[in-house]
């Protein structure tokens, strides 16, 4: 009984599969560290302050969940101690018509057309000033900063990926 063996030849190349699988991880791994680099790439002043306004909206919408939970709490006349400090943090008294007041007045910050423009040109008229000098941005700038290189960080990382593994799939003979 004899086995035929294939005839290599000079100029045949024999790959493994398991190289091939590393090479491809490998383009893929390469591809994706190239494309992190995007978190430093600039964004616009129009992103930056929507993403600030949204962020800020969104803890407007946070607070305002915070004191209808003490609202409720009060009207069962159990305040807890989270409560009392969050009250107390917000500088309102545990009184259900101040708490509705500093409601609204929470609300009319991100909802009323005049305070939202006054929020969005604040933010547009220091875009410079806080690229430039980290130090002056308040909780919800520093955060918006954060979300937009993080977010390129991550788009950039995922195409890079994807272009690696493209690259190392046209380059295989497989």
């Amino acid at each position: 009984m004899s086995v035929n063996y294939p005839q290599i030849t000079p100029n045949m190349v024999y790959t493994s599969p398991a190289a091939a699988k590393k090479r491809k991880a490998g383009a893929t791994i390469l591809g994706g560290m190239l494309g992190m680099t995007a978190y430093y790439l600039p964004f616009t002043k129009d992103e930056f302050v929507n993403k600030a306004f949204k962020i800020t909206k969104n803890e407007a919408n946070a607070q305002i969940v915070s004191l209808t939970q003490a609202v409720k709490e009060i009207e069962k006349n159990a305040l807890s101690s989270e409560s009392k400090m969050i009250l107390q943090e917000m500088g309102v008294n545990p009184d259900i018509r101040e708490i509705t007041q500093k409601c609204m007045d929470i609300d009319k910050k991100v909802s009323d057309p005049d305070s939202v423009k006054t929020l969005k040109t604040y933010f547009s008229n220091n875009f410079k000033n806080f690229k430039k000098n980290p130090h002056l941005m308040d909780n919800n700038c520093s955060d918006a900063f954060k979300a937009l290189k993080w977010n390129k960080f991550k788009w950039g990382m995922g195409i890079g990926a994807a272009l690696g593994l493209a690259f190392s799939l046209l380059s295989s003979r497989e």
